[in-house]
């Protein structure tokens, strides 16, 4: 039976083939004179029809592991050594951005099904005490891939198991590729986890992962695996302190942000990058509302080229299929009017106005796809690894420090969050209001949004009353803003990206303006 804790890092290493990110690794200076390993995986998950070891994020596995030799064939094919059967159970643990501590246990079986007497004396025990759900047990799904394996021992008694696995997922029919590393801590503290992993990520492009095979197999079996990962309110467990709920949190923020920037890797779908900015977003905020507790955050200098980039695709993405198509019609039909002299909007548009409008549009999705293009290739640079590497390394920090929150603090903080909106919009200056003050107001009204949701489970009963219409405040006043911003934001788009007639930029700076002279006198007291 193995040491029944895991401590490993994940990384998805996109962009590459398997030859490619083998050899990349290869030449990183702790792998370079290092001895490998190659074994061909075959992984079986069990679980009942309902799927109740998924909804306890525990996973029953049997694993075929075959060596890998070096070819002596005339063709030079590989191979293979006999067969080894292993089953592995593993239970919930905690885990974030990439870094995983759960309980492990294993051992040896005959064949390709879990054996009972296996199990005994591990986490089953209490899951399972009567035999009744290893008797309902079925094959749920597969992963299959080339493991390559180095062994790093170091002086001071550290060893570290780096493994490249290529390969595939399969789920329901479905079919998912899969090449990530894994750094699995054998001996020694976790620190040694993220001074490999940075190592390595100077190398290769990688993107750190929280989701296990058994969880990626899971979600691409229920038809989730490709779909824009959202924001989830996490409830405060029976006896967790406030301190844990807070990383917790933090983590789930993280989470969303890092799986939404696999997914544009792969989609064109805005909705990926809409999600990526908000979960970037929410953990920004959640890091400025935690402040007095986790200290200051790390520095988001290296991620600035990706941020920016993220940003100009969500404006791109915005102008393209929302606010350009929301006003041309009512642009085209001014234009006709303004020609003959009549209402506004009573003729009908001409050819011209029509095809300026969709000339200007053709033009803006071709900025849309290049900006698209350079995005993937921002994420892809091995610097932007590293830059996520230090996030997910900052929350791990977190975690170690003592932290203590006291019970009415957070209510408190939002409270302050939400006069501070209040002064700006309503008080006795809101009358001054000027762009830049609205778009203050706009950043602190997702700031008190998020922070509110997040930390709903925490607040007593009257400050979660409170929280709720600050909620409904905050996201009022950011539609309100952000609508202005947009227009503001397409007929930036046009002067830059296309040949749209003056007219056009006119029409829109005059929306622009109409509607943030909307938000300023909504926001002015009587």
């Amino acid at each position: 039976m193995s040491n029944p804790q895991e401590i490993e890092l994940k990384l998805l290493v996109p962009g590459l083939t398997a030859a490619a990110a083998l050899q990349l690794l290869r030449r990183a200076p702790s792998l370079a004179r290092r001895k490998l390993r190659q074994q061909q995986l075959v992984n079986r998950y069990f679980d009942t029809p309902e799927r109740l070891l998924q909804q306890q994020r525990c996973a029953l596995r049997v694993r075929q592991r075959r060596d890998v030799h070096a070819g002596t064939g005339s063709e030079g094919d590989t191979i293979t050594g006999a067969s080894v059967w292993v089953q592995t159970l593993k239970t919930a643990g905690s885990s974030s951005a990439g870094l995983s501590q759960r309980g492990e246990w294993e051992c040896l079986v005959a064949a390709d099904q879990p054996e009972r007497a296996g199990l005994r004396g591990t986490a089953w025990d209490a899951l399972d005490p009567d035999g009744a759900l290893f008797e309902r047990l079925q094959p749920c799904f597969e992963t299959r891939c080339l493991r390559t394996t180095w062994l790093v021992a170091r002086r001071d008694g550290t060893l570290l198991e780096v493994s490249l696995d290529a390969g595939e997922v399969l789920a329901d029919g479905q079919t998912q590729p899969l090449l990530e590393v894994e750094l699995e801590l054998l001996a020694g503290a976790p620190t040694a986890l993220f001074e490999l992993a940075d190592e390595l990520a100077r190398r290769l492009p990688c993107l750190p992962c929280n989701l296990s095979k058994a969880e990626r197999a899971g979600l691409l079996a229920n038809g989730q695996l490709l779909q824009p990962v959202r924001a989830r309110r996490l409830e405060r467990q029976r006896g967790e302190a406030l301190p844990a709920l807070a990383l917790r949190v933090l983590g789930e923020a993280q989470d969303q942000f890092l799986r939404n920037l696999e997914g544009l890797l792969h989609s064109d779908a805005p909705e990926w990058v809409h999600q990526a900015r908000v979960g970037w977003r929410r953990w920004r905020s959640l890091l400025r509302l935690l402040r007095p507790w986790v200290g200051p955050g790390p520095d988001f200098t290296a991620l600035r080229p990706l941020l920016d980039a993220l940003g100009a695709q969500r404006n791109l993405d915005v102008g393209c299929s929302e606010t350009l198509p929301a006003w041309s019609g009512a642009w085209a039909c001014a234009q006709a009017g303004a020609a003959d002299g009549t209402a506004a909007l009573s003729p009908p548009p001409d050819d011209a106005t029509t095809n300026a409008c969709a000339q200007a549009l053709a033009e803006l999705q071709a900025a849309r796809s290049a900006q698209r293009t350079r995005l993937r290739q921002t994420l892809l640079e091995p610097a932007t690894g590293q830059a996520l590497l230090a996030l997910t390394r900052y929350l791990w920090q977190a975690g170690q420090q003592p932290m203590a929150i006291e019970k009415r603090a957070i209510g408190a903080r939002l409270a302050r969050w939400h006069q501070r909106l209040h002064r700006l919009l309503q008080g006795e200056k809101a009358q001054l209001l000027d762009v830049a003050t609205l778009h203050e107001a706009r950043l602190l009204a997702k700031r008190l949004r998020y922070g509110s949701e997040a930390m709903a489970s925490t607040l007593p009963a009257k400050r979660l009353r409170q929280s709720q219409q600050w909620v409904k405040d905050a996201t009022l006043w950011q539609t309100r803003i952000g609508q202005a911003r947009d227009a503001w934001q397409l007929a930036l788009l046009l002067q830059q990206h296309t040949h749209a007639p003056p007219a056009l930029l006119g029409f829109m700076q005059g929306v622009a303006a109409a509607m943030e002279r909307a938000a300023q006198e909504a926001a002015s007291p009587g």
